[in-house]
């Protein structure tokens, strides 16, 4: 791998221990967040396990456990002898943009339910905000 290689493997993920959530569930979350966003994108070559490990200061066992969940769900190849890449499945990239929006929605009803807000207020606000991203403010 060259130097060019080697940066191009890095992965932009931040990590949080005192969030409570496996390291390794922050990697495959992180990574699957990354795909879906097209961050990365199919044939994308991700880091080795012990530069992982090394690049996130974690121990690689946490990068095995994640690589092994994410090859099982089909969201990357391990091609022995030329590395991990992000596999070529759109449905399986469809699937987890859909579960990640899905998770924020929920999020998003419990917040409101709890603070009185009805579905009217929700749709409303959301729009709102839609509209101002697609305009390029926050």
């Amino acid at each position: 791998m060259t130097p060019k290689d080697a940066d191009a493997a890095r992965l932009p993920l931040q990590l949080n221990p005192s969030l409570g959530m496996p390291i390794y569930r922050q990697i495959v979350d992180g990574i699957r967040r990354m795909i879906a966003g097209g961050v990365l994108k199919p044939g994308d070559q991700l880091p080795s396990i012990r530069d992982l490990s090394s690049q996130l200061r974690i121990n690689p066992s946490s990068a095995v456990k994640a690589y092994e969940e994410l090859k099982h769900a089909g969201v990357i190849t391990l091609d022995h002898g030329r590395g991990t890449f992000v596999a070529d499945d759109r449905l399986a990239r469809a699937r987890d943009r859909e579960a990640m929006v899905d998770q924020e929605l929920d999020r998003l009803v419990q917040a409101a339910r709890s603070m009185g807000l009805n579905l009217d207020d929700v749709i409303n606000r959301l729009k709102i905000r839609f509209k101002r991203t697609q305009e390029g403010r926050s």
